[in-house]
């Protein structure tokens, strides 16, 4: 998701590896063009966890209607996981200090993001009243504090975890630790390897076009290249995006985004919300 331009979301939010320079560039790296039209879906690389099977569209419709069900509750927060997804009171910008009980902040993040998106972000402990939460800046594993009086928070309800060594991807439902959905990924060669730690996701990117260099979809992450510092006209972001290169699914060939099929990146839609932590080892 390097040098991203700012797009607007849609209504769904559909709003990448090293993003969003003026140009699109293939293998992995993160940059923003205009839509083009939409082509026919790819083939996926997935396996669709049998306890949460997704309805194939492709079958007939039922003539006759299903019987109404009562909705499904909502999933209970782990008390055992202290992250939340933080956001600042009434659409502000946020202060966020050093450590906490700190006079002077260290940093000062807007309101929304050079994509536009809003200011989302990870908080990973609270103290008192003051939460810790991941700086979306460099190094990866920054860290900072916000006053919990400035913020909203919500429990996450899934987080993504990636193997890098097996090349998957699995979401988790917080609760119960239930995996709910898995896929090939690839991931970044060896000169441009894709970081490993705790991220979050940032920005909800369509570009329009299944044939898009990064398909249909990203997932802007608040993780960072670790050897590209420069791409396009921004920083070397990293994502979670479809591709238009299907076969390269499963390997080591993307400038440090995961990838995944195209299909997969669009069930994803459902599950990562922004603030979703995303977790790549």
């Amino acid at each position: 998701m390097v040098g991203m331009r700012s797009p607007r979301p849609s209504a769904l939010r559909l709003v990448v590896s090293i993003f969003l320079p003026v140009a699109f560039v293939a293998g992995g790296a993160f940059a923003v063009t205009a839509p083009a039209a939409t082509a026919p879906a790819a083939t996926a690389a997935v396996r669709q966890v049998a306890s949460e099977p997704v309805a194939d569209t492709r079958l007939e419709p039922v003539a006759t209607a299903p019987a109404p069900t009562a909705p499904a509750p909502e999933p209970a927060p782990n008390p055992a996981d202290p992250r939340v997804i933080v956001t600042p009171r009434a659409g502000a910008g946020l202060a966020v200090y050093a450590s906490a009980g700190a006079a002077t902040p260290s940093h000062l993040l807007p309101a929304s993001n050079e994509l536009g998106s809003p200011l989302v972000l990870l908080g990973v402990q609270q103290y008192g009243g003051w939460i810790q939460v991941l700086v979306p800046t460099r190094p990866n594993d920054d860290t900072g504090w916000v006053r919990a009086q400035d913020v909203g928070t919500s429990v996450p309800v899934y987080r993504v975890e990636v193997s890098l060594a097996a090349h998957e991807l699995k979401v988790v439902r917080m609760s119960d630790d239930a995996v709910v959905y898995t896929a090939v990924a690839g991931i970044g060669r060896a000169d441009t390897p894709t970081p490993t730690g705790q991220f979050f996701v940032r920005d909800h990117f369509p570009t329009g076009s299944w044939s898009h260099p990064y398909g249909p979809f990203a997932f802007g992450l608040s993780g960072h290249s670790e050897v590209l510092y420069q791409f396009g006209t921004g920083d070397g972001r990293i994502a979670i995006h479809g591709t238009n290169q299907p076969s390269t699914v499963g390997g080591d060939l993307s400038n440090g985004c995961v990838r995944v099929a195209n299909d997969v990146v669009m069930a994803l839609i459902d599950y990562l919300a922004l603030g979703t932590p995303v977790v790549i080892s």
